[in-house]
């Protein structure tokens, strides 16, 4: 008699997990502007203590619009899975690491002024992220066994992650290599639609015709 056949493992449980950790992520942005705001008798007017804690407005909407952006990715790429697999679970849970990192990495960019050290810090989570999600992507497209009974990963999944990785990483090393540039180097992150685009309108091209 041979013994029952073991289900697959469902990835819903852990992608309601790492929806749990983004959700809080992004909350915990928020306390350090709530701490300001606790002092908003000391100000005359709105406007007077908006202008003192700007850093910290502008670190939050960062923060809020960086977590966010790889949130979706995740929950893009597990909306094509129904099995996991040992290197799915690993790689999530760095990903998930970096996320946890990020609201004391915008702490961080918020209190102390922008040094190399601070740039790489900031990037190096960021990359972690979306190494992660790339790695993640290209073994979920690699393993179509993963998607039964749901669509595939498309191609369009994993171009949109290395893309953002090479942005970023890119956007790092300008950013550390010069001080005077530091976060502003994260703007190479537009270009990040064009580049995918163009890439897969070459491959189409290439594509032989049936």
């Amino acid at each position: 008699m041979t013994a029952p056949e073991q289900p697959a493992a469902s990835p819903e449980r852990l992608v309601l997990f790492t929806d749990a950790v983004a959700a809080i992520a992004i909350t915990l942005l928020i306390l350090p502007l709530l701490e300001a705001l606790a002092d908003i008798e000391d100000h005359a007017d709105l406007g007077g203590l908006i202008h003192e804690h700007l850093p910290g407005f502008g670190a939050f909407l960062l923060g809020f619009a960086v977590i966010f952006r790889f949130w979706w990715g995740h929950h893009r790429a597990f909306g094509h899975l129904s099995r996991l697999s040992g290197p799915i679970v690993i790689l999530s849970a760095l990903w998930t690491l970096a996320i946890v990192m990020l609201p004391i990495q915008t702490a961080i960019i918020t209190d102390f002024p922008p040094t190399s050290g601070t740039v790489a810090l900031y990037c190096g989570t960021l990359l972690l992220a979306t190494g992660a999600l790339s790695a993640l992507s290209i073994y979920a497209y690699r393993h179509p066994e993963l998607s039964v009974g749901r669509t595939p990963l498309p191609i369009e999944v994993v171009t949109g992650s290395l893309t953002t990785f090479g942005a970023l990483l890119l956007a790092a090393v300008v950013g550390v290599a010069f001080p005077q540039i530091n976060y502003w180097a994260l703007l190479l992150l537009f270009l990040t639609g064009p580049v995918e685009g163009l890439f897969l309108t070459r491959r189409r091209r290439a594509r032989p015709i049936a």
